[in-house]
């Protein structure tokens, strides 16, 4: 549950269907309580996040609490969307956590010099990446304070 007692939407922006499955299953085996909603690509999750297309109503988009972000995807990748979220008034607050399979540090570097929040790498076993996902769970929608978001972005 979210500090307000309604399940919060997290927003995973993912083009692999297995990685897909498993973060749904790590979910689970945390006990998040998590609206999961997954996009293939980043024009998908501008859509999604404007409002446009198939997520024109408003209730098969509603905000999310946290956005989890593969920054290698096609048609618009990662890097190139967090740019236009910061740039964005309506957007720019929304926590960003990059997840990625990559531990290069100039990847990391990157993704935070970008304006990522966190960066995530995606581990190689079940019981870890449970772990990781409840700690970003922790920290992210109990401990931080996060700006209060509007129900609507358009």
């Amino acid at each position: 549950m979210h500090r307000d007692n309604t399940v919060p939407t997290v927003l995973v922006a993912e083009d692999h269907n297995y990685d897909k499955m498993i973060l749904k299953e790590v979910f689970s085996r945390a006990g998040i309580t998590a609206d999961l909603h997954f996009v293939g690509d980043g024009e998908q999750m501008l859509d999604y996040l404007y409002r446009r297309g198939n997520f024109a109503e408003e209730l098969s988009a509603p905000t999310p609490a946290l956005i989890l972000l593969d920054l290698n995807m096609p048609r618009l990748d990662g890097r190139k969307v967090i740019h236009i979220l910061r740039a964005d008034e309506t957007l720019r607050h929304l926590p960003v956590i990059a997840l990625s399979t990559s531990e290069s540090q100039k990847h990391i570097t990157e993704a935070y010099s970008i304006g990522i929040n966190a960066y995530l790498v995606k581990p190689a076993n079940i019981p870890d990446y449970v772990a990781k996902i409840t700690s970003l769970w922790q920290f992210w929608m109990v401990t931080a304070s996060l700006p209060v978001v509007e129900t609507s972005l358009s």
